[in-house]
C-alpha cells in the first residue's frame, strides 16, 4: 500500500482544525502547480506541473503513451534482424521502396566517388606527374581491389552503400593475398552484417555493467563486437564461417571496416535509416494491393439480370443449347456476349466505382510520408513530376543536395579514407610508387580529394550566369563549381584543350559562338532561350 506523503498528512492535519486554511493551502498549491493533497498517482500530478515540457506531460489527451526506453545496443540488438528482414523483404517486393533505395546509392555514389591525388611541390603548387603516378597505380588496384575478382572499386563503394541502406551498417574485411599474382597483394572482401555472431556475447554494451566472469574484466563483446568497455573501443569482431558449420573466427579491428551511423554515444551497431519507413511502406502496399485487387474484381462484372421468377434465371442457364449442341438462348458480338432474356427479365449494367476518388490523395500522401523517412524527395521515388515547376524543381534539388551531404562526407570517411590508405603502403613497399621518405611522413603524399556525382542544374542558363558573376566577383571558385557537377577542374581543362586542338587541326572556330553566348548571358539569359 502507498503511504501518503508528508505534506498530503500535514493538508489533512491543517483541514481538520481549520477547513478555511486548509482549502486556502489547497487552492495555493494548485495554482502553483504543486503536489495535490491526495493520494493520487505521480504521473496524474506530473501531468498539472507547469514546469515540465509539454512533451513529458501525461493527460487525457496524450493518452495511457509510456513508450519505454533502454540502451542503444539492447535496443538495436532487439530490433535489427525484424528490421532487416523487413526492409530486404520491402526491397525485393514494393517498388518504391527499392527507388528509395536506389535514389539514395545513385545521388551518393552513382558510378563512384572518384579519387583524387592532391600531392603538392615544396612552394605549394600541384605536383601533376606524381599525383598522375598515384592515380594510375590507385587506378590499376581498384580494377582488382575485390577478393573475389568480381567487383570494380567503385562497384564496391556501391554495395557496401546499399547494405548501409538495407541494413544500416557495412562490414569489409581487409586481405593479405601475396599469391595470387595481384598487382598489390592487398585486397577487400565485403561481409554480409548477419556474418556477425553473439556466440561469444558477454556484455550488454558500453558503460553498461562490467561482466561477472571474465579473464579480461575491461573488454566485453557484444553484438560479436569486442570492445574496451571504459572508451567503447573495438578490439576485435567475432564472425560466423557461412561455409564452416558454425565455426566462429576472431578479426582485429584493424583488419575490418565497419561503417554506420552514429545516433547515440557508445553505438557498437547500425541500424537502417529507413526504419521508420517500414510500417508505411508496409501499409502502403497492402492498400494499393487492395484496392487493386478490388478493381479487377469489379472490372469482371459486366451486368446482372433482374427477374421477378428467380427459378426462371436458373432454367434459362441451363437451357442455353439444344441437343445438336447450337446456342439458342446466347447471342454473341465479336467479344462480349449478350444474353437473350426471358419475359420479365431486365438487363442491368455494372458500373465499376474503383479505384475511389480518394484512391490518388491518399497514395501521394502515404508516398510523401515514405519519401520523409528515406531522405529521396517524393518526386524521384514516386516518379510524379505532374504538378512541378521549374522554380519548385530547383528548390527539391537544393534541399536534396544539402541532405546528401552529410551522407556523402559519412561515407568517404567510412569506406574511402580506410580502404584506400592501405594501398600506398603497399604500393611503396612493392616498389610500385617511389614516394621519399614516405614511413617517416606519409602526411605529404597522402593528399587525396574524393569527388562524389553531382548534379546538373535545372536551369542552366540562369545559374551559368549566376556562377560567372560569383567567380567574377570572388565569391566561389571555378573548382567548387564543377565539383557541385561531380566533374574535376583539371580534367575539364584537359578536355578542353584536346577539343581545341581537334577543332584548329580540322579548321573548326570554336570562338565565334562562345563569344556570342557569353554577351548574351551577361547581358540577359532569356535572350538565348529566343535564338
Amino acid at each position: 500500500m502507498k503511504m501518503p506523503s508528508i505534506t498530503g498528512a500535514i493538508d489533512r492535519i491543517v483541514s481538520a482544525l481549520s477547513p478555511k486554511r486548509g482549502l486556502r493551502r489547497a487552492l495555493y498549491r494548485k495554482a502553483a502547480g504543486g503536489i495535490s493533497t491526495d493520494n493520487r498517482s505521480d504521473r496524474s500530478a506530473d501531468s498539472r506541473r507547469s514546469d515540465l515540457y509539454a512533451a513529458a506531460k501525461s493527460g487525457r489527451l496524450v493518452g495511457p503513451w509510456s513508450p519505454t526506453d533502454a540502451d542503444v545496443n539492447r535496443i538495436i540488438a532487439l530490433s535489427t534482424p525484424s528490421v532487416r528482414k523487413r526492409i530486404r523483404q520491402l526491397v525485393r517486393d514494393f517498388p518504391y521502396f527499392a527507388r528509395a533505395v536506389r535514389i539514395m546509392c545513385d545521388y551518393t555514389v552513382g558510378p563512384g566517388i572518384m579519387f583524387q591525388s592532391k600531392i603538392r611541390n615544396a612552394d605549394g603548387h600541384l605536383d601533376r606527374k606524381r599525383n598522375q603516378e598515384v592515380e594510375d597505380v590507385v587506378s590499376r588496384w581498384m580494377d582488382e581491389a575485390d577478393v573475389a575478382g568480381k567487383l570494380h572499386y567503385y562497384e564496391m563503394q556501391q554495395l557496401s552503400k546499399r547494405q548501409d541502406g538495407e541494413c544500416g551498417e557495412f562490414i569489409i574485411v581487409k586481405r593479405w593475398r601475396p599469391n595470387d599474382g595481384r598487382y598489390l597483394p592487398y585486397a577487400l572482401q565485403l561481409y554480409e552484417p548477419d556474418w556477425l555472431t553473439t556466440r561469444h556475447d558477454r556484455g550488454l554494451g558500453p558503460l553498461s555493467a562490467p561482466a561477472k566472469s571474465t579473464r579480461e574484466p575491461d573488454v566485453d563483446i557484444y553484438q560479436g563486437v569486442e570492445y574496451e568497455r571504459a572508451t567503447g573501443r573495438v578490439l576485435a569482431y567475432h564472425f560466423t564461417d557461412p561455409d564452416g558449420w558454425g565455426k566462429s573466427s576472431r578479426v582485429p579491428a584493424q583488419d575490418v571496416v565497419h561503417g554506420f551511423e552514429s545516433l547515440r554515444p557508445g553505438q557498437l551497431r547500425g541500424i537502417s535509416p529507413f526504419t521508420p519507413g517500414v510500417l508505411m511502406a508496409h501499409d502502403l502496399s497492402d492498400y494499393m494491393d487492395s484496392e487493386i485487387d478490388a478493381a479487377k474484381s469489379a472490372s469482371k462484372y459486366l451486368g446482372s439480370i433482374e427477374t421477378d421468377n428467380p427459378m426462371g434465371m436458373a432454367a434459362g442457364w441451363e437451357q442455353e443449347t439444344d441437343t445438336d449442341g447450337i446456342e439458342r438462348t446466347i447471342e454473341e458480338l465479336e467479344n462480349a456476349v449478350l444474353k437473350i432474356l426471358q419475359p420479365g427479365e431486365k438487363m442491368n449494367l455494372a458500373t465499376n466505382p474503383r479505384p475511389s476518388e480518394n484512391f490518388p490523395p491518399m497514395v501521394r500522401l502515404m508516398l510523401c510520408m515514405l519519401a520523409v523517412t528515406t531522405g529521396a524527395p517524393y518526386e524521384l521515388v514516386s516518379g510524379d513530376y505532374q504538378q512541378l515547376s521549374w522554380s519548385t524543381a530547383k528548390i527539391i534539388r537544393a534541399d536534396f543536395a544539402q541532405t546528401l551531404r552529410p551522407i556523402t562526407d559519412r561515407h568517404i570517411r567510412h569506406f574511402c579514407v580506410p580502404t584506400i590508405a592501405p594501398v600506398f603502403d603497399y604500393a611503396v613497399l612493392a616498389g610500385k610508387l617511389s614516394l621519399p621518405n614516405y614511413f617517416a611522413n606519409p602526411a605529404r603524399w597522402v593528399k587525396v580529394q574524393w569527388q562524389p556525382p553531382g548534379m546538373e542544374s535545372s536551369d542552366m542558363l540562369r545559374d551559368t550566369k549566376a556562377t560567372i558573376d560569383q567567380i567574377a566577383a570572388g565569391l566561389r571558385a571555378p573548382q567548387e563549381s564543377t565539383a557541385a557537377r561531380g566533374r574535376d577542374l583539371e580534367e575539364i581543362y584537359e578536355q578542353i584543350k584536346v577539343a581545341r586542338d581537334l577543332a584548329a587541326e580540322i579548321g573548326i572556330d570554336l570562338s565565334a559562338g562562345s563569344a556570342k553566348t557569353s554577351t548574351a548571358l551577361k547581358n540577359n539569359p532569356a535572350a538565348v532561350e529566343e535564338q
